[in-house]
């Protein structure tokens, strides 16, 4: 690839994974060994500072100071098979929509992914162009031909919210939604999901939670092993234009790190 292909994980409401989707997502990439950047795009949460422990002397106003690369986390140092660009320093920052844009056109060049976790999306932030959705998602989206991985849970105001920000955003060329069942829920049937999506998403099938997704979230692991991928985020992979023979157990694997070159 020539230019990374970038892709949002965003939903229409809080509580469903987007962040730990997106480290599942760019940890999968980075196994098909694709050079991979996490870009951390919730500037107010910040979780994968949270969860990969990054000190703050690694922000995304840095990449302004010292440069793209020397910003970026290695992956020695997220544990994960891709790099990360963490959030701001000052998350109020009147700069912060311009630094995204630049970081994320700058990582386009360097990579061959980029997997940006985003915060909720609704109506209303999607024509703000001072909030990340308007100001940084959205011309991505509709001039940049970025894409989104759209999560939606299936428990009454996550799909009506979900659905919602669907609306709103009106791309269904560019969309891949994948339900979220919390544990001990029974997954809704693909025609039902691909009914409600009709119009708004392209389905990209069920994250169900269950007891081997807990135990990969209590071993603090960055995602799947390489092969071990459920098929939402396997499909969403090839979605995103990954070879599917990446899988073949041949390819892929921890021995290769794809950023191991980089100066």
């Amino acid at each position: 690839m020539t230019q990374a292909a970038i892709t949002f994980v965003t939903g229409g409401s809080g509580g469903i994974g987007k962040s730990t989707a997106a480290r599942m997502l760019a940890h999968a990439l980075g196994s098909a060994r694709l050079r991979t950047a996490l870009v951390d795009g919730n500037p107010g949460q910040q979780s994968q500072r949270a969860w990969l422990n990054i000190p703050d002397s690694k922000a995304l106003e840095y990449a302004f100071v010292d440069g793209l690369q020397s910003a970026l986390v290695r992956p020695r140092d997220t544990g994960g098979m891709f790099a990360l660009l963490a959030g701001p320093a000052d998350p109020h920052s009147r700069d912060m929509t311009h630094d995204y844009l630049e970081s994320i056109i700058g990582l386009r060049a360097m990579c061959d992914m980029v997997v940006v976790d985003a915060d909720r999306v609704d109506g209303r932030l999607w024509d703000d162009p001072v909030s990340f959705a308007g100001g940084v998602m959205r011309p991505m989206v509709e001039a940049g031909g970025a894409r989104i991985l759209f999560r939606i849970g299936q428990s009454g105001s996550q799909t009506d919210d979900g659905l919602a920000a669907l609306d709103a955003i009106r791309r269904p060329d560019r969309i891949r939604a994948v339900a979220v069942a919390s544990p001990g829920v029974k997954p809704w049937p693909a025609r039902r999901w691909r009914a409600l999506l009709d119009g708004l998403a392209e389905y990209g099938g069920v994250d169900e939670w269950d007891e081997a997704s807990r135990r990969l979230i209590d071993s603090h692991a960055c995602g799947w092993a390489h092969g071990m991928e459920p098929d939402w985020l396997r499909g969403a992979c090839i979605w995103m234009g990954v070879d599917p023979d990446a899988w073949n157990p041949a390819e892929g694997g921890r021995s290769w790190l794809p950023w191991s070159r980089m100066r």
